[in-house]
C-alpha cells in the first residue's frame, strides 16, 4: 500500500528568489548592480487560447471559463534553456450573468457596491503539485466571482503545464509492493530517483522547477495579459509562492491575501514543519470541544489516546489483505502501515465541515484497525488501486522540496517530532529515512538554493494574513511568524476552521471583494464572527455498508446483482403497497364501502410499508447530510439520527412478520380474495426483506 506520507510531504514547500542568479552575475561582472541581467529577456509573453483540457469533465458554459497557454523559458537563469508552455485558466466574473447577482443579498453580512470590477485576482495554487482541475471545480462557485475575474496558473511541472513524470506512482508497481514500513519509506525515495532520472533523460532541467521560477511565471503571466497591476490570493503553498511573488513583482500588486501560511524563511526554524506536533495540537483542541458537549464527552472521552493505541497495534505488524488487482499489487497483497493508520483522520482536519464527524470516525477507524476489518481494508485498497496520484504531480513537488530546502527542514522537524511525539512522529518517518531524503537531493543534482533567498518579506502592501484556528498543517503560529514583515497587514483568524478558510467559508468571497475594493481601509471581518463551535455527532451511527458495497462494486459488479434485486424489490413493493393501501382506504371512506375482513392483516401491511418508507427516508437523509460534510465519512457511518432509520427498518421487518402471520390466519378462517392475499404476502415479505438486508449489509443499529 502506498504510504500516505508521499502526499503529506508534498503539501507545502518553501520558496526561493533570484538572488542566486544576481550573486553569480555580480561575481562575473562588477557592473551588474547598475545593469542587472534581465531575467525576462527570453520571455516572449506569447499567449495562445486553447480549448480547456477539462471540457466535458467540469460543467460550464462558453464565456464562463477560458483557458490559455503561456510560453516561458524552463530556466531563466540558463540562457540556453528550452521554452515550455504553461496552462492557465480564467474564471469570468458572474456579475450581470442571468440577472441573478442580487438573489442572495438577504444572506450577505458584508455590503458591496454593485458592478463588475476591472482589477482581477490571481489565485496561487497549493501543493505544490496540485493540478488545476480541482481548483476550477471548487472556485467556479466562489463568491470572489461575484465581482471579479479570477485567474489560476497551473504551475510549471504540473498537469497540463509540462508534467514531466505523469506515471510517477504507476511505473514499476512492484516498487511499492513491500512488506515493512521501512521498505515503504525506501520505496518513496526510489520513486523520486526514478522520476528525476527519467526527466533528465527527456531533457528536463529540474533546477528550473523552483518557487522562484514559479514567482517569475506569475509576473510573466501578468505582463502577457496586459495588466499593470492585479490582486493576489494564495493558499497553502500558494502562501509561500505569494511571499516570493511579493518580492519579485511588488509593483504589479494592488492588494495581497495569503491563507494557510508557511513562512518564506522556511529554513530558519523546524517548527514550521512539525507535522506530528500540529496534528497532536488539533487532536487536543478537538477533545476540548468534545468535552464541552456532554454527549460527546460521554462517548468519545479519549480521542487522541484511541488513535494512538490503534497506531501501536500495527507497528511491526501491518494489516494485510488479499486483493484481486495484481496489476497494482503484484503479490496479491495490500499492506497498511502505521502511516496510513495515523494519518487517515489527519486529512479530515483540512475541512471544518468534517469536524462534527471526526471523533466518531476516529473511534470507528480505531475499532476497524484493531480488528483488522478485511472488508474495509480491502475496499480501501481496491479504491486506491489506480496506482497514480490523482490530482497531483509529485515530480514537480520533489524538485521544489530539494531546491527550496524543505527536505532538510523537514528532516530536522521530523526527528524532533519523533522525540516529542513518539507514536505520531514515528508514523511519518524514521531518522534514517529523513537523512536519506536529504542525501538524495544532492545525488540528484538538486542542492538547496542560497539561504539569502529566504529572507523574510518586508513590504508595505496592504495585506490580509489569514489562518484557520484548527489548520492541521499550517496553523496560526506560522502566520504570527511573518506578521512583522507586513507593516500594512491585518491578521485574520477563523475560529473552528481548517486549512484555507478564505476558500471554504461561504462569506469569505464578500470579505475578499470588500478588501480588494478598498485595501487601505479597515477590513470588514464580520465574516469571521459567523464561525461557530461544531456540534459533534455523538454518538455517530457507525455502519459498514459502504465498504460492503464498494468492494464488489470495484472488483466484481455481478456480485451486487442479487443484493441489488433484494433491496430494490423490497423498496418497490413497499412503495406500491403504501400508495395502494392508503389510496384504497381513502376511496372506501369516500364510497362508504367496507373492506374485506383480514383480521388486522391489512392494517399491519400498511404499517409495514409506511415504516419501511420512513426507514429508507431517514437513512437516505442521514447519508445525504453526512455526504455534504464529506463523502469519505460514509465509509464509517452517518449522523447520529441515522440509527433511527435502522431501527425503523427492523420494525418494518417485525410488522412484516406479523402481517404474514395474520394473513395466513385470516386465510385459514375464510379464503381471502386472491389479489388481497397476494398483496398482503408481498408487503409482509418486503418488510422482512428490508430488515434482513439492513442486518446483512452493515446497517444494523446494534
Amino acid at each position: 500500500m502506498k504510504t500516505a506520507w508521499i502526499t503529506l510531504s508534498a503539501l507545502l514547500l518553501a520558496p526561493v528568489t533570484h538572488a542566486f542568479a544576481q550573486e553569480a552575475a555580480t561575481q562575473q561582472a562588477p557592473t551588474v548592480v547598475e545593469n542587472p541581467i534581465d531575467l525576462f529577456a527570453r520571455d516572449s509573453f506569447r499567449i495562445d487560447p486553447v480549448v480547456c483540457p477539462f471540457k466535458g469533465e467540469i460543467d460550464y458554459k462558453p464565456g464562463e471559463i477560458e483557458c490559455g497557454l503561456l510560453e516561458v523559458p524552463e530556466n531563466r537563469e540558463n540562457p540556453d534553456s528550452r521554452l515550455i508552455e504553461l496552462h492557465f485558466v480564467k474564471l469570468a466574473s458572474r456579475w450581470g450573468r442571468d440577472d441573478d447577482e442580487d438573489d442572495d443579498d438577504e444572506k450577505k453580512t458584508i455590503e458591496l457596491a454593485p458592478g463588475r470590477r476591472d482589477d482581477p485576482v490571481i489565485y496561487l495554487t497549493g501543493g505544490p503539485g496540485v493540478k488545476v482541475n480541482s481548483y476550477v471545480e471548487r472556485l467556479k462557485d466562489h463568491g470572489i466571482l461575484d465581482h471579479r475575474d479570477l485567474y489560476i496558473l497551473e504551475q510549471r511541472g504540473i498537469g497540463f503545464s509540462n508534467d514531466f513524470c505523469p506515471f510517477y506512482g504507476s511505473r514499476k508497481p512492484a516498487v511499492d509492493d513491500v512488506a515493512t514500513f521501512e521498505e515503504s519509506l525506501e520505496a518513496s525515495l526510489t520513486r523520486k530517483a526514478d522520476c528525476a532520472a527519467g526527466a533528465k533523460a527527456a531533457g528536463v532541467d529540474l533546477t528550473g522547477y523552483s518557487t522562484i521560477e514559479n514567482a517569475r511565471d506569475v509576473k510573466a503571466l501578468r505582463r502577457a495579459l496586459g495588466f499593470d497591476k492585479w490582486n493576489v490570493w494564495g493558499i497553502s503553498y500558494g502562501s509561500i509562492l505569494g511571499q516570493a511573488y511579493a518580492r519579485e513583482d511588488s509593483d504589479g500588486i494592488l492588494a495581497f491575501v495569503i491563507d494557510a501560511i508557511m513562512p518564506l524563511e522556511i529554513r530558519d526554524s523546524e517548527l514550521y514543519w512539525r507535522v506530528a506536533h500540529w496534528y497532536n495540537r488539533d487532536l487536543e483542541k478537538l477533545q476540548e470541544i468534545c468535552n464541552r458537549q456532554p454527549a460527546c464527552a460521554r462517548h468519545y472521552p479519549d480521542i487522541r489516546g484511541r488513535l494512538i493505541r490503534a497506531i501501536q497495534s500495527v507497528v511491526d505488524n501491518p494489516i494485510e489483505v488479499d486483493v484481486k488487482d495484481s496489476e497494482v499489487f503484484p503479490s496479491g497483497k495490500a499492506r497498511f502501515f502505521q502511516d496510513i493508520v495515523a494519518f487517515l483522520p489527519f486529512t479530515f482536519f483540512y475541512e471544518q465541515d468534517n469536524y462534527p464527524g471526526i471523533p466518531g470516525l476516529i473511534y470507528a477507524w480505531a475499532d476497524a484497525v484493531e480488528r483488522r476489518d478485511p472488508v474495509l481494508f480491502s475496499a480501501i485498497a481496491a479504491g486506491s488501486a489506480s496506482g497514480g496520484f490523482g490530482d497531483s504531480s509529485p515530480g514537480m513537488s520533489d524538485a521544489i522540496f530539494c531546491l527550496d530546502g524543505g527536505e532538510e527542514a523537514l528532516a530536522r522537524a521530523g526527528k524532533k517530532d519523533i522525540l516529542e511525539h513518539p507514536v505520531l512522529g514515528a508514523a511519518i518517518g524514521t531518522p534514517d529515512a529523513y537523512d536519506a531524503g536529504v542525501r538524495l537531493c544532492l545525488e540528484l543534482g538538486l542542492p538547496q538554493r542560497p539561504a539569502e533567498d529566504y529572507v523574510a518579506v518586508s513590504t508595505s502592501l496592504p495585506a490580509l494574513i489569514i489562518e484557520g484556528d484548527m489548520d492541521p498543517i499550517t496553523p496560526p503560529p506560522n502566520a504570527h511568524a511573518i506578521m512583522p514583515g507586513f507593516e500594512n497587514g491585518t491578521y485574520v483568524e477563523f475560529p473552528y476552521a481548517g486549512h484555507g478558510p478564505s476558500r471554504s467559508v461561504e462569506c469569505a468571497g464578500d470579505m475578499l471583494n470588500a478588501f480588494y475594493d478598498n485595501p487601505q481601509a479597515q477590513p470588514d471581518l464580520s465574516c469571521v464572527e459567523e464561525m461557530e463551535e461544531p456540534r459533534i455527532w455523538a454518538p455517530m451511527f457507525t455502519t459498514s455498508i459502504a465498504p460492503n458495497v464498494v468492494l464488489p462494486l470495484i472488483e466484481d459488479k455481478k456480485a451486487l446483482v442479487l443484493p441489488g434485486a433484494w433491496i430494490g424489490l423490497s423498496v418497490l413493493i413497499s412503495m406500491i403497497a403504501f400508495l395502494q393501501l392508503s389510496l384504497a382506504a381513502i376511496g372506501r371512506k369516500i364510497d362508504r364501502r367496507q373492506a374485506s375482513e383480514t383480521g388486522g392483516a391489512r392494517l399491519l401491511a400498511w404499517l409495514t410499508s409506511a415504516t419501511a418508507i420512513a426507514a429508507l427516508a431517514t437513512l437516505g437523509s442521514a447519508a445525504a447530510i453526512t455526504a455534504q460534510a464529506s463523502e469519505m465519512l460514509l465509509l464509517f457511518g452517518t449522523v447520529p439520527w441515522g440509527v433511527y432509520g435502522a431501527w425503523l427498518g427492523l420494525l418494518a421487518g417485525g410488522f412484516g412478520l406479523l402481517t404474514l402471520v395474520m394473513t395466513f390466519r385470516a386465510q385459514a378462517r375464510s379464503a381471502l380474495p386472491i389479489g388481497t392475499l397476494l398483496g398482503l404476502i408481498l408487503t409482509g415479505s418486503a418488510g422482512i426483506g428490508l430488515a434482513g438486508f439492513l442486518l446483512t449489509w452493515g446497517l444494523s443499529p446494534f
